[in-house]
């Protein structure tokens, strides 16, 4: 989805703004979001004779699942902006989304209608931006990643949602630090200062949104886990990231640092605080980007899940490429991902690599295709030798071709 830059937001109030009379504005209201049709082959060794069919004019058997398969994705974004005579800007922005592939109940489609992201904001060009609500941290908006301008191509950009979860419930390992968490938060990005920015975040716990219990808790005294019992989730989240963006000639940098700690849950002793840091860089001239991240600490599956004690630490690393000349986008990445299994089992490792193009063909449409290779070896949980349906081992190929259109 595009993202609607807000400028930078205040901590402080309006009487530290100055006294600067400037044209006032009402809340206004506008619709964005964007629609995406995709359609993905793929060759899965966790597919092969993975479903059982029931006896009935033949006997019972086990059959693979198809390698084709069709997906839509939405999202409609209200954002109301506004402007105080002070020069405050102030609004907010709720993401409505259409969970295209997990189903909210046994019974539905996976057709239903929920909030992605839903937050408000303050903000002041010379005091930076104040953001609150359910939103991405800041490590997770401010940190510097592989190169983005191909549509759809990425670490996990597509890929991952065609495919089965692995033994141990995780599709991708491959992402960036908080993978876009939107736990409620409160955040505060900086202005820019000869090209360096700053931000930082907060979240009393992983959750989000109204309720203040666990969905699955039930509704009775008895039965109800609120969302402060320190039992619950991850507590006390803090993140934070220094970024830098500025040009030499006609070549440009960014580069940044992103870090984010976790309380793990309380009645497990068993379980280490979350840590993890990113570093990346890009650079760009005459249309072509490179770049690369690195990401380490103790953290689990993709990230902000504790690891058992006496685990090592787990690291994420990629680098990538792109090219843009006119309407055409071309780009390749290569990256891997590493989690201690404990013991002496050997370390789980995930490598992808992929490749894609995509045209630009109105204002707001890409036409856009890639493919990506993972092979994921040592699956916690998975049997050892197979890389079949459970298996330890596991070898993907998934060819994706569709259309985007952002309004």
């Amino acid at each position: 989805m595009r993202k609607i830059l807000l400028g930078t937001t205040a901590v402080v109030g309006a009487a530290l703004l100055g006294n600067v009379a400037q044209a006032q504005t009402a809340p206004t209201v506008r619709v964005g979001g964007y629609f995406e049709f995709a359609g993905g082959y793929v060759n899965d060794t966790a597919d092969r004779n993975a479903v059982t069919v029931a006896a009935g004019t033949n006997p019972a058997r086990t059959a693979s699942r198809d390698k084709i398969d069709f997906k839509t994705d939405a999202e409609i974004v209200v954002i109301v902006a506004g402007k105080a005579a002070n020069g405050l800007s102030y609004g907010a922005q709720v993401e409505l989304q259409i969970d295209n592939f997990i189903p909210q109940a046994a019974t539905t489609a996976g057709t239903g209608v929920d909030t992605d992201e839903a937050w408000g904001f303050i903000s002041s060009p010379t005091l930076g931006t104040l953001q609150f609500g359910d939103q991405d941290s800041a490590a997770s908006q401010m940190a510097v990643s592989l190169p983005g301008a191909v549509a759809q191509l990425g670490m996990s950009g597509q890929w991952d949602e065609f495919v089965a979860l692995a033994a141990d419930g995780n599709r991708y390992l491959v992402n960036d630090i908080n993978d876009g968490s939107d736990a409620t938060k409160i955040i505060y990005m900086s202005p820019q200062f000869f090209g360096f920015d700053f931000g930082v975040s907060f979240a009393p716990n992983g959750r989000e949104g109204e309720e203040y219990r666990t969905v699955s808790s039930g509704l009775t005294a008895a039965t109800q886990t609120l969302q402060r019992n320190p039992n619950d989730s991850i507590r006390n989240e803090l993140s934070g990231a220094i970024r830098y963006r500025g040009s030499f000639g006609n070549i440009g940098v960014t580069a940044g640092l992103a870090a984010h700690r976790a309380d793990a849950q309380a009645n497990n002793s068993a379980l280490q605080d979350v840590t993890e840091y990113q570093a990346g860089l890009n650079v760009t001239g005459f249309g072509l980007t490179v770049g690369g991240m690195y990401r380490w600490g103790k953290y689990g599956g993709t990230t902000r899940t504790p690891l058992a004690a006496g685990r090592d630490g787990s690291t994420t690393w990629g680098l990538g490429a792109t090219y843009v000349t006119g309407a055409i986008a071309v780009g390749a990445f290569y990256a891997k991902a590493e989690r201690d299994n404990g013991g002496a089992n050997a370390d789980r490792t995930q490598t992808v690599w992929g490749l894609g193009t995509s045209y630009t063909l109105a204002p707001g449409m890409d036409l856009f295709a890639n493919y990506s290779n993972v092979v994921d070896k040592n699956i916690a949980g998975g049997i050892a030798g197979s890389n079949g349906p459970g298996g330890a081992n596991r070898n993907i190929d998934v060819f994706v071709i569709g259309t985007r259109l952002t309004f």
